[in-house]
């Protein structure tokens, strides 16, 4: 009994410390470094969070249809500590943004470059 309650524990223990592994992925595997674009769009949501913060933008394709890209980005203390500050973007604000395409074809950009309303560029993410 007291080894499967030990047993159960130590399981337990390494799913815990390992959770926060899987959550996490890795750029060279859904970005495309070699295939850059730039999207300019309407701020539809900004996220600063844990271990990424993401920027959605209402973009026009070629067609007219708009869809919603999502831009992901440093995590919100390397973000800060690179000149952003939380009250810079926000829903309405038009942005441009230069970045890596999604392997998979989806709607989302490895964000790098953001261009604000007011002309200033910040990085929003990794080159690669």
């Amino acid at each position: 009994m007291k080894r499967t309650i030990l047993a159960a524990l130590v399981v337990s223990g390494v799913w815990l410390a390992t959770a926060p592994i899987f959550a996490h992925h890795s750029n060279a595997a859904m970005y495309d470094a070699e295939k850059r674009t730039v999207i300019k769009g309407e701020v539809t949501k900004v996220q600063w969070t844990n271990p990424h913060s993401y920027i959605y933008l209402d973009v026009k394709d070629a067609g007219g249809t708009v869809v919603n890209w999502a831009l992901e980005g440093f995590p919100p203390n390397t973000l800060l500590r690179t000149g952003w500050q939380t009250s810079m973007i926000k829903a309405g604000d038009v942005l441009s943004v230069e970045g890596a395409t999604a392997r998979d074809g989806s709607n989302h950009l490895l964000a790098r470059e953001i261009t604000l309303p007011n002309a200033k560029k910040l990085y929003w993410g990794p080159e690669r």
